[in-house]
């Protein structure tokens, strides 16, 4: 079946290149200096958040131990405000974000941090929002108004500006950022490229459409890229789809592909070699449909294979996104589902 007209969703995600430029243009100056303001001390960072901005709050988190070398966990928003002791120190940085800057969990939460005197940062598509205005530093996103319930390009860019977030800190500690200032300044083209191969996008929207028990597969940074491209498909597709780490995926879980499925599998260097082990179980015991989203040229492992060529993981977990983001959004169309107005669903905001 053909894709309809354009949905605002699909719009949506084309913009995502000019969004990334535009945040290069607000915070990175032409000598490679990061412009945000941040506490000069961070001991140890909490990102807190709901929804979509969860998911960006969880590929952060491993981003930051890993480049900036500080503890760094996440907290949904809902279950932060139910827990009664938090781990806070003097120099402590909790991270709030929010695409309206009004989502009443993640206000809930931020207001009770707040009363232990914690230094507080927001991320936040909306400038003097309830939460820009409580937070003590603040970052606008700047992706313009989103009008699909289904969030594309605010995560992406709530994505880049916790990259932002670690690129500070690591040049606070004295130490050389060229590198993935640079790597993000090839962002933008990067996705351009992604968006301009549609049929692969399309051929795998259309398999996948075909399938009511789809699982996706991430390891690491690429689980919670996962489980984004599964709420995707939740909200625009309202099929039930799950996501999990690979690994864990062959302790039980494993067994949903007795009945007819697909499997989504998101491929990068570090764990080609473990994928492609599991992948050949998997075909073996069951032999589901295989859709590798891959940024390893030579792994060809699924019936499908859709390449987002870079050797950059940050990069990479751009690609791995944009790519989920554009088969759920053209499986709505196939499916003749709305993606810009789910039934039933409304951006969360104040109560």
């Amino acid at each position: 079946m053909e894709s309809k007209q354009t949905s605002i969703m699909q719009k949506e995600i084309f913009e995502e290149p000019s969004v990334i430029k535009q945040l290069i243009e607000n915070y990175i100056t032409e000598d490679g200096k990061v412009t945000i303001e941040l506490p000069e001390k961070i001991s140890n960072i909490v990102i807190v958040a709901s929804g979509s901005s969860y998911n960006c709050a969880a590929i952060a988190s491993p981003l930051v131990i890993e480049y900036a070398n500080i503890p760094c966990d996440c907290e949904y928003s809902s279950e932060f405000v139910l827990q009664k002791k938090h781990f806070v120190t003097p120099d402590s940085l909790y991270i709030f974000v929010s695409q309206s800057g009004e989502t009443s969990d993640t206000i809930n939460a931020l207001k009770a941090i707040k009363a232990e005197g914690v230094k507080t940062l927001c991320i936040t598509n909306a400038k003097d929002s309830t939460m820009w205005k409580l937070c003590d530093y603040k970052i606008l996103s700047d992706a313009g108004e989103e009008k699909s319930i289904a969030s594309t390009k605010a995560l992406c860019a709530q994505i880049f500006c916790s990259i932002l977030v670690i690129m500070k800190i690591v040049s606070q500690k004295g130490e050389d950022i060229s590198g993935i200032v640079n790597t993000m300044r090839r962002l933008p083209s990067y996705l351009e490229r992604i968006i301009m191969d549609q049929d692969k996008i399309k051929t795998a929207a259309q398999t996948v459409a075909q399938y009511e028990n789809i699982s996706i597969l991430g390891n690491k940074n690429y689980y919670p890229v996962a489980k984004e491209g599964a709420l995707k498909m939740k909200e625009t597709c309202y099929l039930n789809v799950m996501a999990y780490p690979f690994g864990e995926f062959m302790h039980g879980h494993v067994a949903v592909l007795n009945q007819k499925s697909i499997v989504i599998a998101i491929i990068d260097e570090e764990n080609a070699a473990f994928a492609q082990r599991n992948l050949e179980k998997i075909r073996k015991n069951y032999n589901p449909k295989i859709v590798c989203i891959t940024s390893v040229q030579e792994f060809k492992s699924g019936d499908i294979n859709i390449y987002i060529k870079t050797k950059r993981k940050t990069k990479a977990i751009f690609g791995a996104l944009l790519t989920l983001q554009l088969i759920a959004c053209t499986m709505a169309s196939i499916l003749d589902k709305n993606p810009d107005s789910p039934k039933g669903l409304t951006k969360v905001v104040k109560d």
